[in-house]
């Protein structure tokens, strides 16, 4: 009985120890909310993200938002676009300095017209993460599409949506 109760012990004294160590792994904020002017959105979104911690250098980016945009040709009828971007993405750094990659997918959906565009765009880009909760989070990054017009490097194949490849994202994190 005895022998039960100090291999349970040392079980517990032991996850302790450990549970300390995650703790402290996990103490960098793992959520935010930005605002995105350009890039894969269109001109202006508003974005969520969740970071998930794979280890001391590397982070795992999910992000999903509402945006909004406009037609390329600047003449009657000008159409608008509500946005939807996604992407998925890895941040490789340290502290607080990230080299960021991924993948993005946006849908473009004309408004009152039921016409849409797929987009999907490789991502590179800088990320400031701060370590500690209610900072400033900073992002500059390029996403360029393939359905983006080559001619024009401003606008989308298909429905002629006005999309900036640059963009830059300010937000907090929490």
């Amino acid at each position: 009985m005895n022998r039960i109760l100090a291999v349970l012990f040392f079980i517990i004294i032991h996850s302790t120890c450990f549970s300390q160590d995650i703790k402290f792994f996990n103490h960098r904020p793992t959520k935010n909310l930005h605002i995105t002017v350009a890039g894969e959105g269109g001109l202006l979104s508003f974005n969520q993200e969740k970071l998930r911690l794979i280890s001391f250098k590397s982070i795992l980016v999910t992000k999903i938002g509402l945006g909004a945009s406009i037609d390329s040709s600047f003449t009657k009828p000008m159409y608008g676009y509500m946005t939807i971007p996604a992407s998925l993405s890895l941040c490789i750094g340290e502290r607080k300095h990230l080299f960021e990659m991924g993948m993005s997918a946006t849908v473009f959906l004309r408004i009152n017209d039921p016409v849409y565009e797929f987009s999907v765009s490789p991502i590179v880009g800088y990320r400031y993460q701060p370590l500690k909760e209610n900072k400033l989070v900073l992002r500059i990054y390029a996403a360029f599409p393939y359905s983006l017009d080559f001619s024009t490097y401003y606008k989308l194949k298909e429905t002629r949506a006005l999309l900036v490849p640059l963009g830059i994202s300010i937000g907090k994190c929490f």
